[in-house]
């Protein structure tokens, strides 16, 4: 007759979930830091923004996208500090104003501040589109040029 030998080591179970506990915890306090929402002002989501918002890109300027607040803000944030991107907004008129024609849209440039950025709003558009670019993004220009690459793309203006 053969004889065999199991050993079992016995761990605790509770050392096991503690450790999965503390992990979970550390996960969610160093994920919660890098993804503060960006607090937006800009009207609430319409349907002719739901399509422009929906084709904007994940990544703009090498930024990616981030969580907008309020919620159902019609908005889009990259990057910190964020650039953002609101549909819907009051139009501009300024016989003095800067315009930029990139693709056929045309924005008006509006200084933030002294070297604070720089704010685009389209011209003769329907929905009326801002574009928040803050100056850390110099030129700023390059923002506006790859969203409106991507609204081209979609039918806007």
């Amino acid at each position: 007759m053969l004889a065999s030998a199991y050993v079992f080591r016995r761990t605790p179970r509770h050392s096991a979930t503690r450790r999965t506990i503390v992990f979970a915890f550390a996960a969610c306090v160093v994920l919660s830091g890098c993804s503060t929402a960006v607090v937006v002002d800009a009207p609430p989501t319409n349907s002719a923004c739901e399509q422009i918002l929906a084709n904007t890109p994940i990544k703009l300027l090498g930024q990616l996208q981030r969580e907008t607040q309020p919620s159902d803000a019609a908005a889009v944030a990259w990057g910190d500090p964020p650039i953002v991107l609101a549909c819907g907004v009051e139009p501009i008129t300024s016989p003095t104003a800067q315009v930029v024609a990139v693709d056929s849209i045309e924005w008006i440039a509006s200084p933030i501040g002294e070297n604070d950025g720089t704010v685009f709003t389209t011209v003769d558009t329907s929905p009326v589109l801002q574009v928040r670019v803050p100056a850390a993004y110099r030129p700023e220009i390059d923002a506006v040029v790859d969203i409106t690459a991507t609204l081209s793309l979609d039918g806007f203006s």
